[in-house]
């Protein structure tokens, strides 16, 4: 597939990507506002959050006792939805499925630099178009050698599985060459990709090639992400020319065989999950027995648990979170804050850090549901500011973009500088007068209210605060906002089939560049009655938006301009800007805050809190705990 004379060989350390250098220096972190942790997809602030550690415990936080080699950690969680990687798009299975299988790189720690995982070097060609990767010496968790034949299938099912939820970050955003076809449905072309056709190959049992489209900087970061996890050839037959081992759902929950530092014990969903060492795991030994995950979802059962040290790290949700016990005693490289929390109400003093994330929570809209004036009167009413203090305790910051401050272009400075100059419903409070205005000019009044149902994520009060406020800010723009809560697992369906108004979620970098949160604001990834999986819930077209089509041609300009030369950086700057202007005319989504992560835990465990990654990119097998 390519001329080996071209190919310039490399030490396989970390990824160039100018977006995750400029993150690193910026400094980073993970976790929400209610506790939970994120980093990685679709997230929610609600949950009671696991925090999870890394490669490396070295944080020497105190403790004593001896190590035991054998301890569980002890974790919480919120819902977990499925154990097959091409077919998660939640955290709370990523902090499960980062541990059980692997990918070619990883994001260390949770930091924002990629390093070699289960790939052991890599070169790129002069062209920057062919990758060639070398695997290390592994084991699957049912004894077969990993392989680069493994790669190709695995990657293969993130493309053309049914069950695969991702695909877009394959064929798109990576933009592995490889065909389609073009078919008709209800009178449309609709292309699709060809199956078998991607541009990979297995050079050898330990060597592959990969072929790019066209350039793409963020690769080795993009390939980081849980979905590009490899597992054994032909484990399950959800793609053309293989049978499978076993049946799909005993794959995805209850005997998923990766090649990770943990195996499966078992899983009683909504409950826990429970995963045990992997001897032969090829990364070194595992420091510790296993993780035990606790499914909780309500934040006063989530305090109780933790309070009666059931769990050694955390996080505190919003309503037990009392900012005055924060003493922060210095700042690490990696741009966290260290220092303690407490007293608690145990007695205890935890250990405490904090940093920027790498996340946006906002209301989504489903656009075709919920007509534009009803979304730009809740753009009015929004009061940010108050949502933070108020409600979120100043765990983090108004958000105006969908990309986080630290990657949007030209950094906190360009972040501010856009919100200043353009921002079209005010940056400073309620504007309900305006609210109510439009709402009258769209020919709504007292006696004609709109009517629009608001679903938040079950068990998270802070979200419960934020949609009351919205209720009684929008009742006097003529908008009748009724309240309900769902599961995570059952709001996220119900968004994928097109049965939500108004909802809150949030998304977490898979990697550090503006184009991983504005894929989401690409239209036709929106729609959630195509055969594809929408990668957001909006349903915006050019009949519910003026701004679809100016956010569909800025995408597809992201799409054309993906090369590390300063001119396509440019290029993809300008289409960035586009596309968070485009959804501030159509109010697709309503960006609120940037969450700040804060990351608790108690003596017994050693280890460095995640980075802006999240937690759920990090892996639990450098963790130490002590005996009592």
């Amino acid at each position: 597939m390519t001329d080996r004379n071209s190919v310039s060989r490399r030490r396989f350390l970390k990824s160039a990507g100018g977006a995750a250098a400029a993150v690193a220096i910026a400094g980073c972190s993970s976790q929400n506002q209610d506790g939970n942790t994120t980093g990685g997809g679709e997230t929610t602030s609600g949950s009671g959050g696991n925090e999870s550690g890394g490669n490396e415990s070295t944080s020497g936080e105190g403790g004593s006792g001896e190590v035991d080699p054998d301890a569980t950690l002890q974790y919480i969680n919120s819902s977990v939805t499925t154990f097959d990687p091409v077919a998660s798009t939640d955290e709370a299975s990523n902090h499960v499925i980062t541990n059980i299988h692997q990918t070619l790189t990883h994001y260390p720690q949770g930091t924002t630099q990629t390093e070699s995982l289960l790939a052991s070097d890599y070169s790129v060609s002069d062209d920057g178009l062919t990758y060639t990767f070398t695997l290390n010496d592994a084991t699957h968790h049912n004894g077969d050698t990993v392989t680069a034949s493994d790669v190709v299938y695995s990657w293969e099912r993130l493309a053309a599985s049914s069950n695969s939820r991702r695909s877009s970050f394959l064929l798109d955003v990576l933009g592995v060459e490889h065909e389609t076809t073009t078919t008709n449905e209800d009178g449309e072309e609709v292309e699709a990709y060809e199956p078998g056709t991607l541009a990979m190959e297995a050079t050898s049992e330990t060597e592959l090639e990969i072929q790019l489209a066209s350039q793409f900087g963020s690769a080795l970061d993009m390939i980081a992400y849980s979905s590009f996890s490899v597992i054994p050839e032909g484990i399950v037959g959800d793609i053309e020319g293989y049978d499978g081992e076993m049946e799909y759902n005993q794959f995805a929950t209850s005997n998923p065989v990766g090649c990770g530092p943990y195996q499966l014990e078992g899983w009683e969903q909504g409950t826990s999950v429970d995963i045990t060492r992997f001897d032969d795991y090829y990364g070194g030994d595992v420091e510790n027995g296993g993780v035990h995950w606790q499914i909780m979802e309500e934040a006063d059962a989530i305090w109780t648990y933790a309070m009666e040290r059931n769990a050694d790290a955390f996080g505190i949700p919003t309503s037990k979170y009392d900012p005055s016990k924060i003493s922060v005693e210095r700042t690490d490289d990696a741009g966290r804050e260290r220092g303690t929390y407490g007293e608690v109400r145990n007695g205890a003093t935890l250990n405490y850090s904090a940093v920027s994330e790498l996340v946006t929570y906002y209301l989504g809209f489903n656009m075709a549901a919920v007509e534009k004036p009803v979304r730009q009167a809740f753009a009015h009413a929004a009061d940010r500011n108050l949502i933070v203090q108020e409600v979120f305790k100043n765990r983090g910051v108004p958000a105006y973009h969908l990309t986080p401050p630290a990657i949007y272009p030209g950094g906190k400075q360009g972040y501010d500088s856009h919100v200043e100059e353009s921002y079209p419903y005010g940056a400073q409070g309620s504007q309900l007068d305006q609210a109510r205005q439009l709402m009258e000019d769209a020919g709504y009044s007292q006696d004609n209210r709109a009517e629009v149902t608001f679903t938040m994520y079950e068990g998270s009060s802070a979200w419960g605060d934020v949609a009351s406020i919205m209720r009684d800010q929008l009742a006097s723009a003529h908008i009748n906002m009724n309240i309900e809560s769902a599961p995570f697992a059952t709001l996220t369906q119900r968004g994928r089939q097109g049965n939500l108004e108004v909802y809150t979620l949030g998304w977490g970098a898979d990697y550090p560049a503006p184009d991983n949160f504005l894929q989401l604001l690409n239209p036709p990834q929106t729609i959630t009655s195509g055969d594809e999986a929408p990668i957001s819930y909006l349903n915006w077209t050019s009949e519910n938006g003026d701004a679809a089509q100016q956010a569909t041609d800025a995408w597809q300009k992201v799409l054309e301009n993906k090369g590390p030369s300063e001119e396509a950086q440019q290029a993809r700057n300008e289409a960035y800007v586009t596309m968070e202007e485009a959804n501030w005319e159509d109010v697709g989504f309503l960006n609120l805050y940037h969450s700040k992560g804060e990351s608790f835990w108690y003596d017994e465990i050693d280890y460095e809190p995640p980075g802006a990654m999240g937690s759920s990119t990090a892996m639990e097998n450098g963790i130490t705990k002590r005996s009592q």
